[in-house]
């Protein structure tokens, strides 16, 4: 546990620059392309299967999508802000949920942790003493902003899955990390589920910030 906690220790300045940028980069509702696809693509290089788009989401269980035009935009300006091409191409229709799993040597139960990536529908404060403008990370999109949190959890989502592949040898049945678009007005989960991504879960625990 020592050990593990010192890993943790060492990522904090990583994780406080992952969460800032996503911060700066707010996306609401099924519109998460470049959060999805930094997350799926981090998720590969540490060695996760991931699965994304109608791998893990149910059109037909989808609530409060945006129409298509806002979709289009959404996924143009994720794109020219530096969201990878490979993996928005696998979330259209604003399929953005990404789930990662590692299968460990020793038979075990199989433990999911779900994380949410959404921001909300609201405009960041302009007043100069709040800490983004101050610190040059306030968001960059008109009326969205991270005002929940969900940046912050999925930062220590990411950093969980390093902790994660550093000490798999460790470990003992499945981890299944599922990082689920809409939380906001409960639009998201329900696709997931639908599509039996969580049917073998043993244990699920959900994050959220006090």
């Amino acid at each position: 546990m020592e050990k593990l906690l010192t890993q943790a220790q060492a990522l904090k300045q990583e994780i406080i620059a992952r969460r800032r940028d996503l911060h700066k980069h707010p996306e609401s509702a099924w519109t998460e392309f470049r959060t999805a696809s930094i997350v799926a693509q981090e998720l590969t290089q540490l060695g996760f299967e991931v699965l994304v788009g109608d791998q893990v989401i149910v059109a037909s269980e989808m609530m409060g999508v945006p129409d298509a035009l806002t979709l289009q935009k959404c996924q143009e300006r994720a794109l020219k802000e530096g969201a990878d091409p490979k993996w928005v191409d696998k979330m259209q229709g604003g399929k953005t949920g990404v789930m990662g799993v590692m299968k460990f040597s020793k038979p075990g139960k199989t433990v999911a942790i779900r994380v949410d990536m959404d921001a909300n529908d609201v405009e960041e404060s302009k007043d100069a003493q709040h800490q983004p403008n101050q610190e040059g990370f306030a968001s960059v999109h008109a009326n969205v902003m991270h005002a929940c949190g969900h940046d912050g959890h999925t930062a220590m989502g990411l950093a969980i899955a390093k902790l994660i592949a550093e000490n798999k040898d460790l470990y003992a049945g499945t981890i299944k990390l599922i990082f689920q678009p809409g939380e906001e007005g409960v639009r998201g989960a329900k696709a997931m589920v639908a599509s039996g991504i969580v049917d073998d879960v043993d244990y699920l625990f959900g994050m959220h910030v006090g």
